[in-house]
């Protein structure tokens, strides 16, 4: 007897004619996959005949999605003087290039979609598990365009090279685990981390975090910086600000630098606009050569703002940058003007043959002139801190603000070549201990550090030795405040906190991953 049409045990599966929509699908997916990128579970023959079943079904649920998602997409039928919407990647994409993310979604029988937690230029970050290793783990979807495309592939080339020399994970650096590409778009597979630092100075209501903790957080960034700086690697960030330094854990102090998707090795500078601007360097401003010194400039910036909660120059264009940092450090050497191609955007010559700062209509009209705005006023030295906030406190004392100030001067020297290496600033007094601190720090018949707890712990000095015994050292986005998105790891953030020594687990509170 005859099997009516649409009765049956393959009922649901695709006629001929819709068959021929579907095999395209299908025979596409083996073309567009690098074989680097495919597994045994993947392969043609294993589909066909172990896992024929499962192949039909999942030709159904391909053949259904897209034609779901062209109704979606699909003009009303009355928007006849209406342009037709054109569809992207088969109805994948939206129309920035992004790859349109939905919660639940299962990639490569492995992956499932958890939620977005992450968006920039480069594209999007989502939060997923890994149901292989039972495991958070954050992927960053590169848009599907050739120039995100070919910039991402110089980020993976440089995380795999760190990758290889940081076996341990103990040099502060986000941890790649994998990556593959999945319709049209690269995919780096990520260790799940928590708050970046811009977070935590929100939840400070923009006050700043203490001394102590200021200083845990520039002993793992200079070690950081020492181990890019190692000749192996010889890599510039390019973009170090507190959005791309992320918490490993909201109840400690443990921390890991990401997002190297503008980064570059030595000698092979590819963009001349880097850096977003409240910590771009003088050299970076005035169009002269950079090498791995910007990064230690942008350092310099970061630990101020972490502890005073606002950004040391937070200019609202170049113009107004060069202004702030010479109301802080004066005009830049005249040798180092007299060679930058763009000095004069900032500066002009003096008939003595000295620099002055332009008369530009972006001069503010409350300049106070360079060098009137002392750093030693900012860090408030002599005044209990930041706004008297620290007068009296454990470790705030003028001898602790000395040492940070006297850091941070050399971290901000304008010639590349005179600023401070990782190696030198770690070992600068600010990192020694104190008397005060072994006094006040941690409990009582505790050994107090000024390092991260147990697992967060910052690699001792023979670790930092026997970085520098290979040669390391610093040889020589939107930028306002108000539109920074956070390329972060990351959920929401938590609930407002007046303290953040982050000494025991119990400091942050209710804190917790998502």
């Amino acid at each position: 007897m005859a099997i009516p049409p649409g009765h049956g045990p393959f009922s649901g599966f695709p006629g001929p004619q819709e068959h021929t929509q579907v095999l395209p699908d299908v025979r596409l997916l083996p073309r567009r996959l690098p074989l680097a990128f495919r597994d045994a579970t993947s392969a043609p023959l294993r589909k066909l005949s172990v896992d024929l079943i499962k192949t039909y079904k999942h030709i159904n649920e391909v053949y259904y999605a897209k034609k779901k998602r062209r109704a979606q997409q699909a003009p009303p039928q009355d928007s006849s003087t209406k342009k037709e919407k054109k569809v992207l990647n088969h109805g994948y994409d939206d129309d920035n290039h992004d790859y349109i993310v939905r919660s639940g979604e299962r990639w490569l029988e492995r992956y499932e979609i958890d939620s977005l937690i992450g968006k920039g230029s480069f594209g999007q970050v989502v939060k997923a598990y890994d149901h292989q290793t039972q495991e958070l783990v954050a992927i960053k979807i590169i848009k599907n365009k050739k120039a995100f495309l070919n910039q991402a592939q110089i980020e993976l080339r440089l995380l795999e090279l760190m990758n290889q020399h940081d076996t341990e994970m103990k040099y502060y650096i986000v941890h790649l685990k994998r990556h593959f590409m999945f319709r049209n778009h690269l995919c780096l597979v990520f260790e799940l981390l928590s708050y970046n630092l811009y977070d935590l100075l929100r939840n400070t209501h923009f006050r700043g975090v203490s001394l102590n903790l200021t200083r845990k957080l520039a002993q793992q960034l200079c070690t950081a910086l020492l181990f890019l700086a190692t000749p192996e690697l010889s890599i510039i960030h390019c973009d170090l600000k507190p959005e791309n330094i992320l918490l490993c854990n909201p109840k400690r102090s443990a921390i890991k630098i990401v997002d190297f998707g503008s980064s570059c090795q030595l000698g092979q500078r590819i963009y001349q606009y880097i850096q977003s601007r409240f910590y771009r360097s003088p050299e970076v401003l005035l169009g002269t050569p950079y090498d791995l010194a910007i990064d230690m400039w942008s350092l310099g910036c970061i630990l101020v703002e972490m502890h005073t909660g606002e950004p040391l120059f937070s200019g609202s264009n170049e113009v107004d940058q060069m202004n702030r940092i010479v109301e802080v450090l004066g005009i830049p050497p005249a040798p180092m003007l007299d060679q930058a191609p763009k000095a004069r955007k900032y500066f002009e010559r003096l008939p003595g043959g000295g620099w002055t700062l332009r008369r530009t209509k972006e001069l503010r009209k409350d300049y106070q002139g360079p060098g009137t705005r002392r750093l030693q006023e900012v860090l408030g030295v002599q005044t209990g801190g930041p706004g008297g906030r620290r007068a009296g406190e454990p470790g705030h004392s003028p001898a602790d603000y000395l040492r940070f100030q006297d850091l941070v001067l050399r971290m901000l020297e304008y010639e590349p070549a005179a600023r401070i290496s990782p190696l030198g600033a770690l070992q600068h007094g600010f990192f020694r201990r104190t008397a005060d601190e072994a006094t006040n720090t941690g409990p009582a018949g505790s050994s107090a550090s000024t390092s991260p707890a147990p697992l967060d712990t910052c690699p001792s000095s023979s670790t930092a030795s026997s970085i520098s015994s290979s040669g390391g050292s610093s040889g020589s986005s939107s930028d306002n405040r108000t539109y920074r998105y956070s390329n972060r790891y990351c959920g929401v953030p938590g609930p407002p906190i007046t303290d953040c020594e982050m000494n025991s687990p119990q400091v942050l509170g209710p804190w917790g991953l998502w």
